[in-house]
């Protein structure tokens, strides 16, 4: 009898020494131990750091034309806009398709842009910031029969579907490519377009 718990220990001791790790996993082990810690102190970056951070760097200008539609990346850097740049924004402009709340700042875009290519040199980011904000309190009508504003498209009132008159298309009393004002919430009035070449 008092051989048997013998046996026992000596299987035991024989289990243990066969499974016994080599010397080279008992030195890896604490790296290992110590990879997740390291890897939390160095996280990796961002898959999107460089979009929030150019979106974070844009002026009003910029953010107008993203409002546009236009990507990102296509957004000009610099402190200005040449006429070259204005127009290959255009040309942009013409083969992106859109939705409908990018329609009413894409046509103050491309009035900026046009006024970039007419001016025939380059015309800073600051001053063009200026001028978005002329526009800051006038409302288009957009293909889908709503007035929106014209930064940020949003709609503010739906007035009818678009049909086609003779002179252009237009819903109501309300003309497409023409600017409207509203005082009070109901009464809508043509405004004239912001004047850019008195700058």
């Amino acid at each position: 009898m008092p051989s048997e718990p013998r046996s026992r220990r000596k299987w035991i001791r024989v289990a243990c020494i066969s499974v016994r790790p080599p010397l080279s996993l008992l030195l890896l082990l604490p790296l290992l131990a110590s990879g997740p810690v390291a890897c939390a102190s160095h996280p990796p970056p961002d898959a999107l750091a460089a979009t929030r951070d150019a979106l974070a760097g844009l002026d009003e200008f910029g953010a107008l034309l993203l409002g546009a539609g236009l990507p990102i990346e296509a957004i000009p850097e610099g402190r200005s806009v040449s006429p070259v740049q204005a127009e290959r924004l255009r040309r942009h402009f013409g083969i992106l398709p859109y939705l409908p709340q990018h329609y009413a700042p894409r046509v103050v875009a491309d009035e900026l842009l046009r006024y970039v290519a007419r001016h025939g040199q380059g015309v800073s980011r600051w001053d063009l910031s200026r001028m978005v904000q002329e526009y800051r309190n006038l409302f288009l009508l957009r293909q889908d029969g709503f007035i929106a504003a014209a930064l940020t498209g949003e709609p503010a009132r739906w007035v009818g579907p678009v049909e086609v008159r003779e002179n252009g298309a237009g819903a109501g009393g309300f003309e497409m490519g023409e600017f409207y004002t509203c005082a009070d919430g109901e009464s809508w009035l043509r405004a004239s377009r912001p004047s850019l070449d008195s700058r």
